[in-house]
């Protein structure tokens, strides 16, 4: 039986980060009760299409999905079991905020089938905190961390971001010491200033000013360091983890593992066939209430679209892309049509060719340009 993930987007937030771009909205509990009462309808609508499916990861992500009043998360979980063809070892994920989580709901999380939590610190210093707009401190983060470990969680990510503004070694030390003390998993991610944010908008009239690249460079490759004497393994370009604790959802997504996704501006890839819903709450509710399934667009991948992601996204795995996968599935042998690209790279020391993998020895700090040669 073909195996696909599932994506659930809870787009309700306490407060908007000034760095975030993710559709995410501050709103009331009815709204979030209407929201999930219609998403319980999308999931059930497409229960038939997929029967011939295992259902092998889920992920709850936002936005803040912790932020939903108890019982909401249990319904959403319990309804996909009802619907779809959840195996026994699915990994189940959820997005949350440190002070978002108490026990109760850590419990019903546990209760429900969640295995895996994600937890948004971005840094351990409260003054940097402040500075991008987040609404919680480090004592949050421990007081959740315990609510988590208490009802019996032992496969925890953190997330944690560099290249924030004011942001110095002594933070990123500091932080990474508490995330890799409470953490399986690490997301470790560089701040991209997006348009139409707070925070581009304070960069713009000099109220903030960013590390420059070098700095950046210099403060990733200082937590590539400290992360490995913490015994994390680097297995993708931004993820980070303790032996066998990988992300299971996002390595398949690395892998153009098909997922179909639920909720407003949620996308999904399910037979060569990209789509995304309508990225508005109240349109999303009106479509289903109407019987109208929320899609927005769709887009069917062309050969050449589906050989380019996969190298792209098969290149940010620290396994690399599987040179026998590309050759049977788009008839490209690597090896041959970029030979001088491929030994050039090689010579540079910056990329390998290892069991028939294809992949980044030294070379992730310029994995776009090296995408773009072998494409």
């Amino acid at each position: 039986m073909k195996t696909i993930g599932i994506y659930v987007h809870i787009p309700f937030c306490k407060s908007k980060c000034f760095y975030c771009d993710f559709y995410s909205k501050v709103c009331d509990k009815d709204v979030q009760q209407n929201y999930v009462l219609s998403l319980i309808k999308e999931i059930q609508h497409y229960s038939n299409s997929l029967k011939d499916y295992a259902i092998d990861t889920i992920y709850i992500g936002g936005g803040t999905p912790s932020i939903l009043m108890q019982g909401l998360i249990p319904l959403i979980v319990n309804t996909i079991k009802q619907n779809y063809n959840v195996l026994p070892d699915a990994e189940i994920s959820i997005e949350a905020n440190p002070n978002t989580i108490n026990y109760n709901l850590a419990f019903e999380w546990k209760e429900c089938g969640i295995n895996r939590v994600s937890v948004g610190l971005q840094t351990a210093s409260n003054k940097l905190l402040k500075v991008i707009g987040r609404s919680h401190t480090l004592a949050d983060y421990v007081n959740a961390i315990d609510c988590l470990k208490k009802v019996g969680f032992n496969n925890i990510n953190t997330d944690i971001m560099l290249g924030l503004p004011k942001q110095k070694g002594a933070d990123v030390k500091f932080t990474i010491r508490q995330a890799a003390k409470h953490s399986t998993h690490l997301s470790c991610y560089t701040l991209i200033l997006e348009p139409n944010t707070k925070m581009h908008q304070m960069v713009d009239v000099g109220e903030l000013k960013l590390p420059s690249e070098l700095r950046v460079v210099n403060m990733f490759n200082f937590a590539l360091r400290l992360l490995s004497k913490f015994g994390f393994r680097r297995y993708e370009v931004s993820n980070f983890c303790r032996k066998n604790n990988e992300c299971k959802h996002n390595t398949n997504l690395w892998n153009m593992h098909e997922y179909i996704g639920f909720g407003a501006s949620a996308h999904s890839f399910v037979d060569n066939v990209r789509y995304n819903n309508i990225a508005n709450i109240d349109e999303y509710i009106a479509n289903i209430n109407n019987n109208v399934m929320p899609v927005e667009d769709k887009h069917v991948q062309t050969e050449t679209e589906l050989f380019e992601e996969t190298l792209m996204l098969g290149l940010r795995l620290a396994k690399g892309v599987n040179l026998n996968r590309i050759k049977k599935n788009f008839g490209i042998d690597l090896l041959e049509t970029k030979k001088e690209e491929i030994n050039k790279l090689i010579n540079l020391d910056l990329i390998q060719i290892k069991d028939n993998h294809l992949s980044c020895k030294n070379g992730f700090n310029v994995l776009n340009q090296i995408i773009l040669m072998l494409i």
